[in-house]
C-alpha cells in the first residue's frame, strides 16, 4: 500500500509539475465554460494589484478585455477556505492545542469577509461550523474542538471539505487539511477526492506535524493533485509559522476572467505573470471542438409536447369533424313556421316580406343562440342562472355570456401553458368562471340591497294610496308608476301577475324569493290577511313600514361595529399575498425554494388553505344576521 501510494505521489509531481512556493499560482474557478475562461490566481504575498500589474497570455499571445477581481470585501465571499484538523489519538495534549493556537492565527490574517468552515477528523468526520465570516461563531466552534477516537480519515475529511465548497458554490475554494500521521480507514479512493476537487474548482492545502508516526504519504498525494501545496511543521511553535503564511497567501487572492480567442479543438496553454513577483503560473486546457451535431433552438415543454402528438392531433381533428356536422344540421334542418305565420294564416294576414327577411338574416345566430340554450336548460343551475342576470339586470343574453365566460377560460388556459410550460400553472385559468360568478353575485345583492333600502318609503306611498280610496293592487300600481329601479320592475310584476289572475300574495311571494326579502314577506302576509279578512290595510301597512325602518337602523349600526372586523379580514387576506408578490418581484432567489423544491410547494399550499380558511371563519363572525 506504501508503495503504490508513494508511486502514485511521483506521478502526480510529474503531471502537476507543481511550481515554487514563491510563484503565482493559477486554477480555474467555477463558471468558466469556453469561450469564457476564469481563473483562480494565488500571490505568494500580500500584494495590491490592478488588472494593468496582470499580464496573461494564450500560446504566447496576450488575452484583450482582462477583468480582475481581488479577494477583499464583498468579494471574498468567493474565496472560502475550509480548515480541517486531525484530532485523533496521536493529536492529544500538545499537537491539539497547538493546531487550535495555529487555526486562530489563520483566522486573524484571513480577508476580512472571507468565509471559513471549520472539520474535525478522526474515526468521524465532523462539520463544526459551515461557512461563515463572523469571527464569534468561528470561535465557538474552535472551543468545541476535542479529540476524538479512531484513526485519521484524511481522505473523507478532504472530501467533506470539497463538499462543502461545492454546495456553498464558491468561484474558488481551498481546503487547509492537517495531520500527523498516515491516512486510516477513509472509504474515499484518493482519484476520487481529486476529480471532486477538480469539478468544484477547489485546491487542497496539506499540512503535515512532524510525530512518531509521520507518514505524510496521502497529503503529498492531495496537495499534488489538486494544484495545492505541501508543507512539514518542523516543531509545534514551527505550526503557527505555516499557518499564518497559508492565511496571509489565501487572503490575496484575484479572480481572472476574459474570453478566450483560441481555436476549436486546439490545446491552450495560458500564462500569468505579474508585476512585481518573480516566476509565472501556468495552466492547460484543450479548446472543444465546433458542435457538427444539429441542436434545436429550443426545447418543447410538456405541454406542447402534447399538443404536438400525433394523438392530440387526431382527437383536434375528430372535434373539429363532429363541430362541423352539428352546424350543417343545425342550419339545414327543416325550419317550422313562426308563431306569426301560423296566426296569419287564420285570420287572413299576410306577413310583409321585409320581415322575413330581416328574420332571415338573423336566423344564423338565433338558431346557434337557441340551440346551445336548449342544451342547456337540461342543467340544473340553468333557471337560476337566468334569473340571476334578471335580477342583476344584465342585458348580455345567457348563453353569449356563458360563451364568452369559455372562451376567456380556454384562452388564459392556452396562455398560461405556453408561457410558463407547466400545465399546474394553467389551473389558474379556472379563476374566470369562478370571477364572473363572484361579479354576478355582486350585482345582485347590490340590486337586493337597493330594494330593501327603498321598501319603507314604497310602503309608506302605498298606505297613503289605500288610505285615499285605492285597492291594495291600485296602490302597487301607484308604486310601480313613481318607485325607482329595481323596485319599478319588481312591483310591476306582481301587478301583471295579479292581473292574469295569480293571488296578489303568490305575486308578492315571487317577489320575496326574487329579492330575498324578510320585510317583504310581511307585506304578503298582510296582502293575505287583506284578501281574507280584510281590515284597515293602510295602518298595517304604516306599522309594518316602521318596523322595517328600525330594522334597517339596526342593521347599519350592526354593520358600522363590524366594519373593522371586515377591514381585518380583508387586510389579514391580502398581506401574505402582496408579501409573497413584492419580494418574488424584488429578491426572486429569496423565494425560489418555495416555488421549485416540493417541501416549498407544501408550504405554499398549506399556507394557502391556512389564509383561505382564516378569512372564511372571521367572514363567519362579521356576518350578523339581522
Amino acid at each position: 500500500m506504501r508503495r503504490a501510494l508513494v508511486l502514485a505521489l511521483v506521478l502526480g509531481a510529474a503531471v502537476a509539475a507543481p511550481a515554487r512556493a514563491d510563484d503565482p499560482r493559477l486554477s480555474e474557478a467555477a463558471g468558466s465554460r469556453f469561450p469564457d475562461r476564469s481563473y483562480a490566481l494565488t500571490l505568494p504575498r500580500p500584494t495590491n494589484l490592478s488588472a494593468a500589474d496582470v499580464h496573461v497570455t494564450e500560446n504566447g499571445r496576450p488575452v484583450r478585455d482582462l477583468r480582475l477581481t481581488g479577494s477583499a470585501g464583498a468579494t471574498a465571499r468567493s474565496f472560502g477556505v475550509v480548515l480541517a484538523i486531525d484530532t485523533s489519538g496521536s493529536m492529544r495534549g500538545r499537537p491539539l492545542a497547538a493546531a487550535l493556537r495555529a487555526t486562530r492565527a489563520f483566522v486573524r490574517h484571513r480577508a476580512t469577509g472571507q468565509p471559513i468552515a471549520l472539520i474535525t477528523f478522526a474515526g468521524e468526520v465532523e462539520v463544526l461550523q459551515d461557512f461563515t465570516t463572523d469571527p464569534a461563531a468561528i470561535e465557538r466552534a474552535l472551543e468545541r474542538v476535542e479529540r476524538a477516537p479512531g484513526g485519521s480519515r484524511i481522505l473523507d475529511a478532504t472530501a467533506r471539505s470539497v463538499e462543502l465548497i461545492r454546495v456553498a458554490k464558491m468561484a474558488t475554494g481551498s481546503a487547509v487539511v492537517l495531520s500527523d500521521g498516515a491516512d486510516r480507514r477513509s472509504v474515499t479512493p484518493a482519484d476520487d477526492v481529486a476529480a471532486a476537487a477538480s469539478a468544484a474548482n477547489a485546491r487542497i492545502y496539506t499540512v503535515g506535524l512532524r510525530s512518531r508516526s509521520a507518514n505524510f504519504g496521502a497529503l503529498n498525494l492531495l496537495a499534488a493533485r489538486t494544484q495545492g501545496e505541501f508543507s512539514a511543521a518542523t516543531s509545534l511553535a514551527d505550526l503557527a509559522r505555516v499557518y499564518v503564511r497559508l492565511g496571509s497567501q489565501l487572503a490575496h487572492q484575484y479572480t481572472l476572467q476574459y474570453r478566450s480567442t483560441a481555436p476549436p479543438d486546439r490545446r491552450v496553454r495560458v500564462a500569468v505573470s505579474v508585476a512585481g513577483i518573480p516566476g509565472r503560473a501556468e495552466l492547460a486546457y484543450k479548446a472543444p471542438p465546433h458542435s457538427t451535431a444539429h441542436t434545436p433552438p429550443f426545447a418543447h415543454s410538456p405541454a406542447e409536447t402534447l399538443w404536438l402528438s400525433p394523438g392530440a392531433a387526431l382527437a383536434i381533428a375528430l372535434v373539429v369533424a363532429v363541430l362541423v356536422v352539428l352546424a350543417l344540421f343545425v342550419l339545414l334542418r327543416p325550419r317550422g313556421a313562426t308563431l306569426r305565420q301560423r296566426v296569419a294564416s287564420y285570420v287572413g294576414e299576410r306577413v310583409p316580406e321585409e320581415d322575413v327577411a330581416a328574420r332571415r338574416a338573423a336566423m344564423l345566430s338565433d338558431r346557434v343562440r337557441q340551440g346551445a340554450g336548449r342544451s342547456l336548460q337540461k342543467a340544473r343551475w340553468w333557471p337560476a342562472f337566468i334569473e340571476k342576470l334578471d335580477i342583476g339586470r344584465v342585458e348580455i343574453a345567457p348563453q353569449k355570456l356563458v360563451a364568452w365566460v369559455a372562451v376567456g377560460t380556454l384562452t388564459l388556459l392556452a396562455l398560461l401553458t405556453l408561457a410558463t410550460g407547466k400545465p399546474l400553472v394553467a389551473v389558474l385559468a379556472l379563476g374566470v368562471p369562478f370571477t364572473a360568478r363572484a361579479v354576478l353575485n355582486r350585482r345582485v345583492a347590490k340590486q337586493r340591497k337597493m330594494f330593501v333600502e327603498q321598501l319603507p318609503d314604497n310602503l309608506q306611498v302605498m298606505a297613503s294610496a289605500m288610505r285615499a280610496g285605492h285597492s291594495f293592487s291600485g296602490a302597487l300600481s301607484v308604486v310601480v308608476a313613481d318607485a325607482p329601479e329595481p323596485t319599478r320592475t319588481e312591483m310591476a310584476r306582481v301587478v301583471a301577475d295579479e292581473r292574469m289572475g295569480m293571488p296578489i300574495d303568490t305575486a308578492l311571494g315571487s317577489v320575496v324569493r326574487r329579492m330575498n326579502s324578510k320585510d317583504l314577506e310581511q307585506v304578503a302576509l298582510v296582502a293575505t290577511l287583506q284578501r281574507e279578512t280584510g281590515g284597515n290595510t293602510a295602518e298595517v301597512l304604516e306599522r309594518v313600514t316602521d318596523t322595517i325602518r328600525e330594522r334597517l337602523a339596526l342593521r347599519r349600526m350592526v354593520q358600522a361595529l363590524t366594519a373593522q372586523g371586515r377591514m381585518s379580514r380583508w387586510v389579514l387576506t391580502a398581506l401574505p399575498l402582496v408579501l409573497l408578490g413584492a419580494i418574488s418581484i424584488l429578491n426572486p432567489g429569496y423565494v425560489e425554494p418555495l416555488y421549485t423544491e416540493p417541501a416549498g410547494q407544501a408550504v405554499l399550499v398549506v399556507a394557502a388553505v391556512m389564509v383561505f380558511s382564516g378569512s372564511v371563519v372571521i367572514g363567519k363572525i362579521v356576518d350578523i344576521k339581522v
